[in-house]
């Protein structure tokens, strides 16, 4: 049977003005496309989460971590997409997966979603690189730390990226393993978990002709088989 994905839903206003939850196609898509199964994971609560603030609304009751735990008990794995907010959710998340032993993929505020969890905080980007070049197939170069569990999947020292987001994580208590060159956070993991890997790049949107993002989704996906 092909492994249950957990794709973390994101709030969001569609053109018409409604408030929605949404799972991003492209990582739809690239999930599907490693065989897996994709799952929708939200928040089993009552609020409405668009253009909200983490302080500003109620934390997960003991009932409803217990009912998100009902979708996660399903999954194999979990991606965590990009984003406007880092929730409680999230982290709750995160600290399911890392108890369980779950394979996580943090893509964009995914991986910073990750840092905070692991004591980072969040700071606006002020760089002489931009990071937010939606438009662009690859907006600046990142470099990787040899001792890695990442460059072991990509067997590559410094390759390009594309770029989307405004924020950056800072001071987290997790591995660091690569950096911009103007010295952005671009991944972290941890070492002792089978897959714990944050990238601040979007993978999921090169995955056509980008040699790095295929062997990234194919890392993920032969961990979560292996469960």
């Amino acid at each position: 049977m092909k492994p249950f994905i957990g794709i973390m839903e994101r709030p969001e206003k569609t053109r018409g003005q409604n408030d929605v939850t949404v799972m991003y196609d492209a990582v739809r898509i690239a999930v599907v496309k490693y065989g897996g199964i994709p799952l929708g994971v939200v928040p089993p609560t009552e609020v409405c989460y668009v253009d909200q603030l983490e302080q500003e609304v109620p934390k997960l009751t003991e009932k409803q971590k217990l009912d998100l735990d009902s979708i996660l008990n399903l999954c194999s794995g979990i991606i965590l997409p990009g984003g406007d907010e880092v929730m409680d959710y999230d982290l709750y998340v995160l600290d399911y997966c890392w108890k369980h032993r779950v394979p996580v993929l943090g893509i964009c505020m995914g991986m910073q979603a990750m840092g905070v969890k692991f004591s980072g905080r969040m700071k606006e980007i002020d760089s002489f690189i931009s990071h937010r070049q939606k438009k662009e197939n690859y907006a600046h170069d990142v470099v990787l730390s040899k001792d890695s569990k990442l460059y072991d999947i990509l067997k590559t020292e410094k390759f390009a990226v594309n770029s989307f987001h405004k924020y950056m994580i800072e001071d987290p208590k997790i591995d660091i393993v690569a950096r911009s060159l103007d010295g952005v956070i671009e991944a972290i993991e941890k070492k002792d978990h089978p897959f714990f890997i944050g990238i601040q790049w979007h993978p999921e949107t090169l995955l056509s002709y980008d040699i790095v993002s295929q062997k990234l989704f194919q890392s993920f996906f032969e961990t979560v088989k292996k469960r």
